[in-house]
């Protein structure tokens, strides 16, 4: 009789076979596989496709093992098994339901910390990645998945998940293997590959089954300890000659001389890196399998430890974490000619209960949320979130989504059809895709690795681009909606390992009012916006952007045409030890009362020196301050440079404004001789404002982490705040735990603020919550105007920022850009 409390590893090991194929000896005494395991630990396929491998597998072992590279219309399904029984309310969280917190108060997720999916619902705050890929329309939540007259053991329901047929009968198969049968010889000779030493029941057919794959590249003979050493050293001397001890003594021993030397040869490039995380690492192998294109069209993997019966919070979130690293990991190893032929889908055997007991932990349940991930996936929403009402302690969640349903919505959409013959019944049809593998592209995916904390460089002001004139090689202005991708990486100055680059944009000569949003290559564009324009102004913004691939970013122009100007003033990189002092806004000039040594405005052609560092907070060995600088009261077009004093002036701008406007625009200065900054303007006199946010330096621990851009305040829509306009008062923005902020560690937060239409001139300032308003603006607006600025804003102890719009009523709208860690 089976323990129906059966553990989660005893279960796996019941429900699964040693992996006995794929050990026969080939070309050159490689193993099929040996041959994947090469390919996934990067000596086939690793950084791109058939670069790598050839130097240390011989073609003829290739042409032994390698299927047939997949067809045009054939995608590929990477399934992620969730063993344990994942805690689906705490993974797609109800944040807005009383019920999620009373029933389970020592376990639930804050409601400020939730990464919000609408007003009911948002993944948990270690989930970003997943978030944004929902953001962008390529992942579906497919809530409330589960089964009839549910089964609480980890191996029945296992079984259950993994044979998933219909009716009765003995669960000797799974529904991948099943699939795997139905291929012609040719297409299941390496159909189907699991990361592991052994073969899931849902991977065996009735006469194929997957190989598996070991994560770790633990072949023999690849060990460098002395005494492994001293021990290949003896094989390879008793396999030196035959010995005269007949023909199997002489085949053992030329096997055995082969491995020794395959993995010696193979070894250094084991040595490639691969992440930690048990995941994210098989993640990686997997993408590294799929490049290979030998034929994979089903890729397992699956994590354990989900079975959280005690101190929950001491390990689910963990887990997560490595679920939403290794997605990322993934699409940040795949080839690009692959992103849009892989599908990935997560599973687990059931769900948690609703109400935590009084170990901090959960119980066995039953229906659970799954997500099913590509850039031909119909992302949304699926099902309905189980009703919370009316239950008690020991109580589970009603199903409302049949997991056939999706298995066999995958099938059909995605790997060929044939899903009622496999799962032996009709399902419902869920239309998870937009399109078939191979019927063209539908859209960029989020290709890049999750961006490491950096330090910040700065420089001089350089002009890298003005499409009116053709420097950076453009001579005209961006279209109606074009994109225009311009590389930056290995020019000007700015390194390969480069993460973010900070550059002043300017619009000139819109032709519509319009906005301009700067993204990574390689990412799919945000909801979000940097820069403004309207006919006849020109207008200046900083932006952070995060540099993608092929050391590039994308600017997009919305409506008309419109030039850009851009001029870079720093960089970020993880090997620059300059972090930022956050600090409380401060003002450090204004010549319209005399703050800061300059009474009066400055004139055309002049130029004024202030001193930054000891004021304000600032230190003694900064080396680049964060300024927003404000002009007020042009009497002519013009424009303002800010630079390092004693230097020479750079052709490049800080401002932009024409006679009578009042424009402010955050600058990153680097700061000069004697600790100062230098201020010019072109032409016309101006009154000049300028408020300290903060300081970089050596040494400073709080380094850059660059984010997707992330929309966490539109008034406009009720998002982040009451949907109405901000009167004359403050309200508070919660940036810890959105946006791609973490809950904890983060100092400040670098936002995009737009004011939008307010209904008189007004200024609008952010600061930490908890201390007095200080006398500064970041924006500051005319009555119907759309002014947007970079923000860095210092959280407070509760991890929000204020934010206080001083007359009028006025929208605002709020974009993460990324955030300063602890």
């Amino acid at each position: 009789m089976l323990d129906r409390d059966i553990s989660t590893a005893a279960a796996r090991r019941l429900l699964s076979l040693p992996d006995l194929g794929g050990d026969e000896l080939g070309p050159a005494g490689w193993t099929r596989r040996g041959f994947l395991q090469a390919v996934g630990l990067g000596v086939v396929g690793g950084a791109a496709v058939g670069t790598l491998g050839e130097s240390f597998i011989p073609g003829e072992v290739r042409d032994a093992f390698a299927g047939a590279p997949i067809g045009a219309g054939e995608g590929i399904l990477i399934t992620i098994m969730l063993y344990g029984g994942n805690d689906g309310l705490n993974t797609v969280i109800p944040y807005t339901n009383g019920l999620y917190y009373s029933q389970r108060a020592n376990i639930a997720v804050p409601a400020n910390q939730v990464l919000t999916i609408n007003d009911q619902i948002g993944l948990h705050p270690n989930l970003p990645y997943l978030r944004s890929l929902y953001g962008t329309g390529q992942m579906a939540i497919v809530q409330g998945v589960g089964y009839p007259d549910p089964d609480l053991s980890h191996f029945t329901s296992m079984a259950i998940w993994m044979n998933a047929r219909y009716g009765v009968g003995a669960t000797t198969n799974g529904w991948i293997g099943r699939w795997l049968d139905g291929l012609t010889p040719a297409q299941a000779e390496l159909g189907v590959a699991t990361i592991d030493s052994s073969v899931a029941l849902h991977l065996i057919g009735t006469d194929r089954r997957a190989v598996g794959i070991s994560p770790y590249g633990d072949m023999f003979g690849a060990d460098t300890e002395p005494p492994d050493l001293r021990m290949y050293d003896g094989f390879r001397a008793m396999a030196g000659s035959s010995g005269g001890r007949g023909p199997w003594h002489d085949m053992f021993a030329s096997t055995l001389r082969t491995q020794l030397d395959v993995a010696r040869d193979v070894s250094p490039v084991f040595a490639q890196a691969l992440p930690d995380a048990e995941l994210t690492r098989k993640m990686t192998i997997a993408a590294r399998l799929v490049n290979a294109n030998v034929g994979l069209r089903v890729i397992d993997v699956g994590l354990g430890g989900f079975d959280n019966h005690d101190d929950q919070l001491a390990n689910h979130p963990d887990l997560l974490t490595d679920l939403n690293d290794a997605v990322q990991a993934f699409y940040a190893t795949v080839s690009p000619q692959f992103r849009d032929r892989v599908t990935i889908m997560t599973m687990s055997e059931f769900g948690r209960t609703s109400f935590s007991n009084d170990s901090g932990g959960t119980d066995h349940g039953t229906a659970n949320d799954l997500f099913v991930i590509g850039s031909k996936v119909k992302g949304g929403l699926y099902g309905l979130q189980p009703s919370l009402a009316g239950l008690e302690q020991w109580d589970r969640l009603e199903h409302n989504v049949d997991f056939r349903s999706v298995i066999g919505s995958v099938i059909d959409g995605w790997m060929g059809g044939g899903g009622s013959t496999i799962l032996n019944g009709n399902f419902e049809n869920l239309g998870l895709f937009t399109a078939a593998p191979g019927s063209g592209y539908t859209g960029p995916i989020i290709v890049l690795p999750p961006a490491p904390a950096s330090g910040f460089v700065s420089i001089a002001p350089l002009r890298v681009f003005d499409t009116r004139d053709g420097t950076g090689g453009r001579a005209w202005p961006l279209g109606e909606q074009e994109s225009w991708e311009f590389a930056l990486t290995g020019r000007f100055g700015i390194p390969t390992d480069a993460v973010a680059v900070a550059m002043n944009l300017t619009s000139v000569e819109a032709t519509a009012p319009t906005f301009i949003t700067v993204s990574p290559t390689g990412e799919a564009r945000p909801f979000a916006s940097n820069l403004n324009p309207v006919p006849g102004a020109v207008i200046p913004n900083l932006v952070v952007a995060r540099i993608g691939v092929n050391g590039a970013v994308n600017l997009f122009n919305n409506t008309g045409t419109v030039h850009v100007v851009a001029d870079v003033v720093g960089y970020f990189t993880p090997s620059s030890n300059v972090g930022l002092d956050a600090l409380p806004p401060a003002r450090l000039l204004d010549t319209r009362d005399g703050t800061g040594g300059t009474f009066g405005a400055i004139g055309p052609g002049q130029f004024i020196d202030l001193q930054v560092t000891g004021r304000g907070g600032v230190s003694e060995q900064c080396e680049a301050v964060a300024l927003n600088i404000t002009v007020t009261e042009p009497t002519a077009s013009s424009f303002v440079t800010v630079w390092p004093t004693g230097q020479e002036r750079p052709l490049a701008s800080s401002l932009n404004m024409v006679r009578g406007q009042i424009v402010p625009n955050l600058v990153l200065a680097r700061v000069g001789a004697g600790g100062r900054v230098s201020i010019y303007n072109n032409s016309g006199s101006t009154h000049v404002v300028a408020d300290v946010l903060g300081g970089f330096g050596p040494g400073v621990p709080s380094k850059f982490v660059t984010v997707s851009p992330s929309r966490v305040l539109d008034t406009r829509e009720g998002i982040g705040a009451p949907r109405a306009p901000l009167g004359g008062t403050a309200t508070t923005l919660q940036l810890a735990g959105f946006g791609g902020v973490p809950g904890a560690g983060a100092t400040a937060v670098l936002l995009n603020v737009t004011a939008v239409t307010p209904s008189m001139g007004t200024f609008v300032t952010v600061f930490p919550t908890g201390i007095e308003r200080p006398n500064a603006s970041n924006l500051n607006a005319a009555a119907g105007q759309v002014v947007p600025n970079m923000v860095i804003a210092r959280l407070g102890p509760d991890g929000a920022a204020a934010i206080f719009n001083n007359s009028g009523a006025v929208d605002l709208v709020a974009d993460v850009m990324g955030y300063f860690t602890t």
